[in-house]
């Protein structure tokens, strides 16, 4: 049976998602529900040994913000990604991850906290971000932290009525349910751990999480759901 999918990020044309809906026909529609606006901040200095990104929105807006002042990052500085997703717009934007976690906030930080053990570490991030890494490793890491970027959540959309919805993260949710009423026949999936909690304190009881917090296991996810 076709089924109508809401998932709270915009998907290239080739996006697993995408060609999934294409080839089973059901309906997609695929938009964020927050918006994104670079902080102005000040570069460190002195440089710490690592620079960890929590999105690939971080990234973005850190680098652009290193290119306006025409300045790079140092030689001995390391760059480390909370998943896969982010680690591609590291190398996107030039550069090559030196650690790249498994996108849960968990156990990202026990594998993080081994590498980086007693030196210091930066982390640019949303300034609604609930800084799950950087709280993990407090003690185990000399923590900076960087606000880089907002991110505001959009209203008056014209939301779907969809079967299945997909969030990507916890802004996207709360966006969501402060303008549509939950309801009991939709299936509401979580791309990961972070965004499941948001929604069960939103009173949503029976969420579904992708095994890990990338579009290729939310679309294995979807597939389980809607075949």
């Amino acid at each position: 049976m076709a089924m109508h999918l809401f998932v709270s990020r915009a998907l290239q044309t080739d996006s697993p998602i995408a060609r999934f809906a294409r080839e089973r026909g059901h309906t997609l529609t695929a938009f964020s529900l927050v918006t994104f606006e670079a902080v102005p901040f000040a570069l460190p200095e002195p440089w710490p040994d690592w620079v960890f990104f929590y999105s690939k929105q971080g990234v973005r807006f850190f680098f652009e913000r290193l290119s306006a002042f025409r300045q790079k990052i140092p030689a001995h500085v390391r760059l480390a990604a909370i998943g896969p997703g982010t680690a591609r717009a590291i190398r996107a934007a030039g550069h090559a991850p030196d650690f790249v976690g498994m996108g849960h906030p968990e156990a990202t930080a026990r594998a993080f906290r081994q590498i980086a053990h007693a030196q210091r570490v930066l982390f640019p991030r949303a300034e609604t971000s609930r800084q799950s890494v950087q709280q993990l490793v407090a003690d185990a890491v000399e923590v900076t932290d960087l606000v880089v970027y907002r991110n505001t959540i959009r209203t008056n959309l014209a939301l779907p009525e969809a079967d299945v919805l997909a969030f990507t993260s916890p802004l996207n949710a709360e966006a969501w349910y402060q303008q549509r009423p939950p309801r009991p026949d939709q299936e509401v999936v979580a791309i990961g751990p972070t965004t499941a909690r948001a929604l069960r304190t939103l009173g949503i009881e029976r969420v579904l999480v992708a095994r890990r917090p990338d579009e290729e296991a939310l679309c294995a996810l979807l597939a389980e759901i809607c075949g």
